[in-house]
This record gives structure tokens, C-alpha cells and sequence, in this order.
């Protein structure tokens, strides 16, 4: 996912305002951008992820409400936004205690006009409670699956093959250590460089402050051992089909944020086969799905070699056919692109 819908909203500039976001995202909405309506009252911060929620709620991107001018009530479709929003707090706040229930997503599903359910690919997934599956035990169980030697962890691997994302397949190459990572994607525009250097994301010359980055880093992530999985405080244990095949599943809310996450294991292999997320914004909840396959053993370690991405904005699937351990890092690899 390229987060095309917020591209340019990442900047205050985007909607009006010349006032740095990083510095301002405690303030009032109405005092940091300008011509808010909606959202009078809220946290600046809760604007751009309110926009993203909309976006992909309705399955388009920034300009089908607004102009280059982004304070400007020119476009039609900018009203309408206004007055949906508005319908929602009122069906939410007279019916479920001012809860989002309700949201764009529960009509629009990812269109202009409403459908009943978002379209993201392996959501329809239920998991369901069961005391029998501890969750330490299929931790342990993964960790075990996962093999290696603890005496000589892998803490970084390069990989290079394959990416597809909205039909087009195009070369890349990628670098993780630890919770950091740069991907190269050679496409028809040229080469396009994202990553994430453990104080913001950045996507070509855009950076994404570390308060914005969340999402975008797990949906990017790759588990080279048991525990660069985010963690799960207080984990319950649950049952589900995947693919035909029962998983043991661990999830629970992510440790300091509101983060959902629940993690699915294969029930013979205990490997990860999936990783889902479900965080909130102001007017409702975004699902994010990483499906893990064809591992590959490699120094010992079972590693994913192929990861398909599910989200409202559409389907990635990264494909590796080479991976080393251990590589030699240069530190100035997870800069941002000048």
C-alpha cells in the first residue's frame, strides 16, 4: 500500500495551513488547518487519519472532495462529505452512546455509493475465543517452528525479487534490521525508495512522522524472528480456518497504542500465516492483513519468502526469490530520499 490517499494530506501545507504538523498535533484541529468544520474540537492528529478512513472508505483519493486548494469548499462532493460526516455522529451518537458503529465504510465498502462491507480481502477470517489455546504455548511453539540457533540470532536479512501491486510486477530489493527497512522498487516511472528508520517512514522524498507511521510500518513488515512481532500485553487465545487449515490464534490490543492484532498459526507447522491489524481513527476502524507463505529454510531459520497484503486501498504481494542473513549494513541505507 502506498498510502496514495494521504500523500499529499501529510503536510499541513495540503490543507491550508503552513504550521508544521510534527509540532502541532495536540492542538485543536481548527487551529493548525484551516476552514475545519467537521472536525472543530478534535486533535489536529485525528484529521489526516479521519481523511485516510474516508478515502478508503469510498475507495478514491484527496482530489474527489478537493481542489489543489485544499481549504477551498469548491467541489460539491466536499459538502456532501460534511454533511455524511455529521449523519454519522448523529446515528451514533442517538443510537450507540456516541460509539462508531456506524461508520462511511458500513454503506460505502470501498465505493462511491454505499455498499453494506469494506473489501478487504481475508476479513470475513473469524476467529473465535477458545480457553484451551494459550497463548504462550503457540508462541513458544512458533519460536520453536521458526528454529535457528539463539546463540546466532538473525537480526537483518536483504532480499531481492518481486512486487505486484494493481496488476503491475516490478523488481525490488529489500533491507530489514530489526524494526528498520528500505524497499527499492524499480517500476515504469522509475526507481521509487520507502522505508522506515525508526523515527519516521518515508515514501521517495515524502516523510511520514513517526505519529503517522504505524500502520504503514506493519503493513511493510517482515518477521526475520519470534520476537519482532509488535507485542500483545495481555494476549487471549482464540480458533480459526485459514485456507482450508485450523490456526491457533494470539490476539489482543498492542502494547501503548489502540492497535487490535491478531496473529494466526498454522496448528501442525506453528509458523505465522498471518498477521492482522485493525486500528482505529476518529470515525471508525482500518484493517490491515499480512498473509505469510513459502518459507524457506535458511541458515537454519524458517524465513517467508512470499507476503500478500490485504487493505481497503488494495492487494500487494511481495514476492522474494533471494535472501541473505546477516548482510553487511551500511546505516545511511534507511535514510530518507533527498
Amino acid at each position: 500500500m502506498r498510502l496514495n490517499y494521504v500523500l499529499a494530506a501529510l503536510s499541513c501545507t495540503a490543507f491550508g495551513s503552513s504550521v508544521a504538523m510534527t509540532h502541532q498535533e495536540d492542538k485543536p484541529a481548527e487551529q493548525v488547518f484551516k476552514n475545519i468544520v467537521s472536525f472543530k474540537g478534535s486533535k489536529a492528529s485525528d484529521v489526516i487519519p479521519a481523511m485516510e478512513f474516508i478515502s478508503a472508505s469510498l475507495g478514491v483519493k484527496c482530489d474527489y472532495c478537493h481542489t489543489q486548494d485544499r481549504a477551498s469548499d469548491e467541489k460539491e462532493q466536499k459538502g456532501t462529505a460534511r454533511e455524511m460526516i455529521a449523519m454519522q455522529k448523529d446515528i451514533n451518537e442517538r443510537h450507540f452512546n456516541g460509539r462508531n458503529v456506524v461508520t462511511c465504510a458500513s454503506c460505502h465498502g470501498g465505493h462511491t455509493h454505499p455498499l453494506p462491507v469494506p473489501p478487504v480481502t481475508g476479513v470475513d477470517v473469524r476467529a473465535r475465543r477458545s480457553a484451551d489455546v494459550k497463548p504462550a504455548d503457540v508462541l513458544a511453539a512458533y519460536t520453536k517452528a521458526v528454529g535457528g540457533d539463539p546463540g546466532k540470532p538473525i537480526s537483518a536479512v536483504s532480499l531481492s525479487g518481486t512486487i505486484t501491486e494493481q496488476g503491475e510486477k516490478s523488481p525490488t530489493e529489500a533491507v530489514y534490521n530489526g524494526a528498520n527497512y528500505v524497499i527499492k522498487t524499480k517500476g515504469a516511472k522509475g526507481e521509487m525508495k520507502e522505508g522506515f528508520n525508526g523515527q519516521a517512514a518515508f515514501i521517495g522524498t515524502m516523510t511520514i512522522p513517526l505519529q503517522f507511521a504505524g500502520q504503514h510500518v506493519r503493513e511493510r513488515a517482515y518477521t526475520v524472528s519470534p520476537d519482532q512481532l509488535p507485542q500483545i500485553p495481555t494476549p487471549t487465545g482464540a480458533t480459526a480456518t485459514l485456507n482450508g487449515k485450523p490456526m491457533l490464534v494470539v490476539r489482543g490490543q498492542l502494547a501503548n497504542e489502540s492497535t487490535q492484532a491478531s496473529y494466526f498459526f498454522d496448528k501442525d507447522s506453528g509458523l505465522l500465516m498471518r498477521a492482522m491489524y485493525s486500528y482505529p481513527t476518529i470515525l471508525g476502524s482500518i484493517v490491515q492483513i499480512n498473509d505469510f507463505s513459502d518459507y524457506r529454510k535458511v541458515d537454519g531459520v524458517e524465513l517467508p519468502m512470499t507476503i500478500a497484503s490485504h487493505s481497503p486501498e488494495g492487494e500487494t504481494l511481495r514476492h522474494y526469490t533471494s535472501i541473505h542473513v546477516n548482510p553487511k549494513i551500511d546505516p545511511s541505507i534507511f535514510s530518507a530520499a533527498k
